[in-house]
């Protein structure tokens, strides 16, 4: 396998007579990526209600009184007493310290003590109408990591009792909370609490952090990092799974320049880490075309080490986005040989093709219109106006493409003026090198 090695950073005469060969790249998207620019959103707060009705918490009735009047009974949290509570809890110590009360039963075995938990939560204190603290007012579920010190310790306790998709209530002795000082103004001193949790997801990917213990030598072997890029994986996986693609960018980039410092010992090395980069680069790939970064999918679907349908047609896309209609074609062909009844592939070749026909169908009008050098008639500048300003008009309402050639050989007038159109619509023009001769291009702001 070449070596990737960035050129900003240099290389030796050795990386030069490699026997794989070396591949030298300008851009630095794996490396240096921004957090900011991959930052976590939030979604739309729900009321204390809301959240109260969502985590399933009514019909707290006293199991013993089944009459007709209390079996829809509904009693919330506020105002309730703890001691009533506690009678239909179970003591997890044994101490009376964490009392815990399953209102829904999960699945599969019980939370990790380090692992990474998505939770919807709501604290209370006793006899209060409001609570003190829900993850609902600030959009829903949050991730925290186990064992980190980033949740009071009687609440991690208690999540270490459940199971995924488990909703259960907590009581917490304030020597496992906030203690006999509690935290000003808005938690008393010597005060218990109860938590009402959602348990919706939970990932074991505490071997992360066993990867900021190694030495910069250490870290070049294969299985001293193995099971921290997978578990990193994971986490970006279940990023995307929740919609949160930056979030998924920002992690599988950072397993895959773990991957590529490794130094690989003998085949089987490299077969594990050609396994690895291949689904890294490809689920990469997917991330930056649903983020609207055609150039970066293209660079990723570049390093994937064995191109699959995936990566065919990741990269088909991505040059779609960028105007490369030929291009795009040539690799979404390639994969639908690989898959001819890829419906997806189908319905992606249909769309590159009508994109590339009615770009065509602008270009015959624009050349039809063009300016002779005499300049000989003014209306036939005029139609060439009209051209000019529906094919704006047109691609700045394409959702679908970021970039679109220009026809070549225009004549300054006719550059000066598509220039003009471009502005009033809000886009730029730019010339770039591209397979051997300079192509003029029309983009989007967020190009």
């Amino acid at each position: 396998m070449a070596k990737y090695i960035n050129a900003s950073d240099g290389f030796s005469l050795k990386d030069l007579t490699l026997k794989d060969g070396l591949v030298l790249e300008i851009t630095n998207d794996y490396e240096n990526f921004d957090e900011e620019e991959f930052a976590y959103s939030e979604d739309l707060p729900l009321t204390n209600e809301e959240a109260l009705n969502l985590l399933n918490m009514n019909d707290f009735e006293d199991e013993d009184d089944c009459s007709d009047a209390n079996i829809n009974k509904q009693i919330t949290v506020c105002g309730i007493s703890f001691e009533q509570l506690k009678t239909n809890m179970t003591d997890i110590f044994g101490n009376g310290k964490i009392m815990k009360l399953i209102k829904q039963k999960g699945v599969g075995p019980i939370v990790p003590y380090d692992a990474q938990i998505t939770i919807k939560y709501i604290g209370h204190f006793e006899y209060r109408d409001e609570p003190f603290d829900s993850s609902f007012a600030r959009g829903g579920a949050e991730t925290f990591r186990l064992n980190q010190g980033m949740l009071i310790p009687g609440l991690e306790i208690g999540i270490t009792t459940m199971q995924k998709h488990e909703i259960a209530m907590f009581i917490i002795h304030p020597d496992l909370a906030y203690g006999k000082y509690g935290c000003a103004p808005r938690i008393p001193p010597n005060e218990e609490i109860l938590f009402i949790v959602h348990l919706t997801d939970y990932i074991d990917n505490g071997s992360v952090d066993n990867i900021k213990c190694l030495s910069s030598e250490e870290r070049k072997q294969l299985p001293n990092i193995v099971k921290s890029v997978n578990a990193k994986f994971n986490t970006a996986k279940d990023c995307f799974s929740k919609q949160k693609v930056k979030q998924a960018i920002r992690e599988y980039s950072k397993g895959l320049q773990w991957l590529e410092e490794v130094e690989l010992k003998d085949q089987d090395e490299e077969d594990e880490v050609n396994k690895l980069l291949s689904r890294g680069y490809n689920n990469l790939a997917v991330c930056y075309n649903i983020a609207n970064m055609p150039r970066r999918a293209c660079s990723a679907c570049n390093r994937v080490p064995t191109p699959t349908v995936k990566t065919h047609f990741n990269h088909g896309r991505a040059l779609l986005k960028m105007g490369e209609f030929s291009k795009a074609m040539e690799k979404l062909q390639f994969a639908l040989k690989m898959e001819p009844k890829n419906m997806e592939i189908i319905k992606e070749i249909r769309i590159a093709n009508e994109k590339q026909r009615k770009y065509m169908e602008i270009e015959k009008r624009l050349w039809k219109n063009c300016l002779k050098i005499e300049e000989k008639e003014k209306k036939q500048f005029s139609s060439f106006e009209k051209a000019a300003y529906e094919m704006c008009k047109a691609f700045s309402e394409d959702n679908q493409i970021l970039r679109q050639p220009l026809p070549e050989c225009l004549t300054p007038e006719e550059d000066k003026y598509i220039r003009e159109q471009a502005a009033s619509f809000g886009l730029t023009v730019t010339t770039h090198q591209r397979y051997g001769r300079e192509i003029t291009y029309l983009n989007k702001p967020n190009y």
